[in-house]
């Protein structure tokens, strides 16, 4: 069982195109049950990706969106990938654990999980936020923006 603050690999998912991915790290922001646009979820969670040189990483750091993450801000056990990336802050992504499979590789450390929720709520307040629901019913394919 996943909480607050662990990071996840999702065997996989669908982007919010609706294409299929497969292995892809994620950090947990709320396990609880609820509904959303009719359709029952019961973990929300950022997409963490890596950078892939240091002109990858200042382009993305540009960004407030994107939160830096490296070995440091993070508790990791021996699986993860040993790369420094940045957290999609504002990608909100809607599981269903039912329809997913996945397994915890470790979880944010407290000073920059309250960052990531900070970043969140101010880019929420600017309706910056993309809602991400491509997995919560198969074969449906739309991303919602809040408005």
């Amino acid at each position: 069982m996943c909480k607050l603050g662990d990071i996840i690999v999702i065997k996989e998912f669908k982007n919010e195109f609706g294409k299929k991915i497969k292995r892809h790290s994620f950090v947990v922001i709320n396990d609880e049950e609820n509904i959303i646009e009719g359709m029952r979820y019961d973990l929300i969670c950022n997409m963490l990706c890596s950078f892939h040189d240091e002109t990858h990483r200042n382009k993305k750091l540009k960004y407030k969106e994107n939160l830096e993450i490296n070995n440091k801000n993070l508790l990791l056990s021996k699986r993860a990938n040993d790369k420094n990336g940045f957290i999609k802050a504002d990608q909100l992504y809607y599981f269903d654990k039912s329809l997913i499979k996945y397994y915890i590789i470790g979880n944010l450390n407290l000073d920059n999980l309250n960052n990531l929720l900070k970043i969140i709520n101010e880019l929420d307040l600017e309706d910056r936020i993309k809602i991400i629901t491509t997995n919560l019913k198969e074969n449906e394919k739309f991303t919602k923006y809040r408005r």
